[in-house]
């Protein structure tokens, strides 16, 4: 009897060790990971940190990306409801505008470039979780150039009223938007696919993300977030002209617009509109005429000037395949809108021409602001000439012309 409950224990224990070393092993826990908000993220530099070192995570809707070519391929910017910040990508920055992210912050690094503050590198792969592609749409904040201009903005996608560029161009480059009391620089890079586009003539509302470049600018995410149509500020008369050639059709005579007037002194060729992408403007060419001689005129509608203080012009010129043919700039009092209009008495006027392109078409050049002010008090007409022939083709293009006062 003694011998068998002995053996009965000896069973009974070999078996519990081997259901004990059958057993699978319990995982360890899984780390903490603690939400941070992107507020709290950026206030982490300003006390001293420069890397991050424990477990956290940054949760927001992604606001600008490369898409459109207006930042560089590695960047992207987040924000939350607290604030917003420049992300640097490693490898293929795969953000999608207008998602919502979630981003592990371990072992990523604060850095500061010319003023803007950029948190990096993140490898999308391995620390990105989208959380959704198509979130609750996010709103642009309503505040003004001076709010701007504290740096309280900076990485926020924004919204600012009441505002116009003080110059006509194009998209491409530095751009002063302003509220005819404080100043802002809209920057877009040359990559941008809406970078040669004319800039809206008006007053009204913009859109974008504020950055930072040794000062405070504001980034588009497309051209087609604002509304900038209404009448500009300054005060009534500031703005005497003001075309950028938008409703001109593709080779289509310019004096099909209203007031524009086209005449040709020697050969046939006029002026006309042409356009690339979806910016237009009005140029002059002898190519392809066959004629010895091509000399036209294109004189913009009279301007007023009874009540000027301080008026200028100011408009955009390009050439293309450069071969000796000029563009000229008369102004003139005595013109009586007649179809001859080189009877009459011009002045020729100076102005920033740009370099010239022989194999190609030059970028588009600001000439400058040309000073208006002795023609006070009465009317003044505008003419560009064209002068070329069969041996000089050059094509000419005008582009944004404006006459305001300082």
């Amino acid at each position: 009897m003694i011998i068998r409950n002995i053996l009965n224990i000896c069973i009974a224990a070999s078996l519990l060790i081997v259901s004990s070393c059958s057993r699978e092993p319990i995982p360890p826990p899984e780390p903490k990971i603690d939400y941070l908000k992107i507020e709290q993220l950026r206030a982490m530099f300003e006390q001293g940190i420069t890397t991050i070192d424990t477990n956290v995570y940054i949760q927001g809707i992604v606001t600008l990306t490369p898409e459109l070519g207006n930042i560089p391929a590695f960047v992207a910017y987040i924000q939350d409801s607290t604030a917003g910040i420049c992300l640097t990508v490693t490898g293929n920055n795969t953000f999608s505008r207008d998602s919502e992210v979630k981003i592990l912050c371990r072992g990523v690094s604060f850095t500061e470039y010319n003023g803007l503050l950029q948190f990096g590198d993140i490898s999308i792969a391995d620390q990105v979780t989208v959380v959704s592609l198509t979130p609750p749409a996010i709103q642009p904040e309503t505040v003004t150039i001076s709010e701007v201009l504290t740096g309280a903005y900076q990485a926020r996608y924004i919204r600012i009223e009441n505002v116009q560029f003080d110059e006509p161009g194009t998209y491409s480059g530095e751009n002063i938007l302003t509220d005819c009391s404080s100043e802002l620089e809209v920057y877009t890079r040359s990559d941008a696919t809406f970078s040669s586009e004319a800039l809206p003539a008006g007053n009204g509302y913009i859109s974008g993300v504020v950055s930072e470049f040794n000062g405070r600018q504001l980034l588009l995410r497309d051209e087609t977030e604002n509304g900038m149509t209404g009448d500009r500020c300054g005060g009534a008369g500031t703005t005497y002209l003001m075309q950028d050639f938008a409703a001109l059709v593709k080779y289509a005579d310019v004096s099909t617009l209203a007031g524009w007037k086209t005449y040709p002194q020697a050969g046939t060729k006029t002026w006309y509109g042409n356009e690339v992408s979806t910016r237009k403007w009005v140029q002059a060419t002898a190519y392809n005429s066959g004629q010895a001689s091509v000399i036209t005129w294109m004189i913009a509608p009279v301007i007023d000037l009874t009540t000027a203080t301080n008026p200028y012009l100011q408009f955009e010129s390009a050439n293309g395949y450069d071969n000796g043919a000029t563009l000229r700039l008369f102004v003139s009092t005595s013109h009586d809108g007649s179809t001859t209009p080189w009877t009459a008495t011009w002045t020729e006027k100076s102005f920033s021409m740009p370099a010239s392109s022989v194999s190609g078409y030059s970028q588009f050049v600001n000439s400058g602001q040309i000073d208006l002010s002795s023609y006070n008090g009465g009317q003044l007409w505008i003419a560009w000439v064209y002068d070329g022939g069969t041996d000089r083709t050059t094509t000419w293009e005008v582009d944004n012309v404006l006459v305001a006062e300082k």
